[in-house]
């Protein structure tokens, strides 16, 4: 009898059984799906990381960070190669002694700058460019580094979404402002206030 019941419940656990294995198999089967090290080599073209982990909405804010960052740069360095333009212009021609003389010499080039000049003279124009020059480099510089940075950042969040996609968020947890009534010396009292509750299983 006892060997039976052995038996019996052997054949009864092993379609259970069974099914466990399966779901255990299906569940890593979905979770291998989403692989963090492809949100990651993804991530190298800015946006498809976050379109892999379905985080759609940060697709056009990586883009316009990139887009505009590389914009400022481009014209950054559009201006400092005309400055550079003018530069080479007075070194080439030294006869031209005048801002005037320049001017007429080359106004395709003086119409392309950003910031007029002061000074009157050729030297006093090479000395603003010089100025002109510097200022620039260093912005766009700091615009170059502007876009190493937004990019590197758009690879973290993309890694960081991976690591989070499958987890676990449920209603257990949850917040939410309510009125909170406390007893003082003035009597009952009724504040604004925030509560936290967690639902334990």
């Amino acid at each position: 009898m006892t060997k039976r019941l052995c038996i019996l419940l052997l054949l009864t656990a092993h379609p259970w059984l069974s099914a466990q294995e399966i779901t255990h198999n299906h569940s890593h089967s979905e979770s291998a799906k989403h692989n963090i090290k492809t949100a990651t080599t993804l991530a190298l073209i800015p946006g498809a990381g976050q379109a892999y982990n379905k985080k759609y909405w940060k697709v056009p804010i990586v883009w316009g960070a990139i887009g505009g960052a590389g914009y400022y740069y481009t014209d950054l360095d559009n201006d400092f190669k005309s400055y550079r333009e003018i530069l080479e212009l007075i070194i080439d021609q030294p006869a031209l002694t005048t801002l005037t003389d320049l001017e007429n010499y080359a106004p395709e080039l003086f119409s392309a700058i950003p910031s007029p000049f002061y000074q009157s003279t050729a030297s006093g124009v090479a000395n603003e460019t010089i100025g002109y020059m510097e200022a620039l480099r260093t912005q766009r510089e700091y615009a170059f580094f502007g876009i190493i940075g937004v990019y590197i950042l758009s690879i973290l969040d993309a890694n960081i979404d991976a690591h989070l996609y499958d987890f676990d968020v449920n209603d257990d947890l949850s917040i939410a402002p309510s009125i909170i009534q406390s007893n003082s010396t003035l009597g009952a009292q009724r504040t604004p206030g925030i509560k936290l509750t967690l639902s334990l299983p």
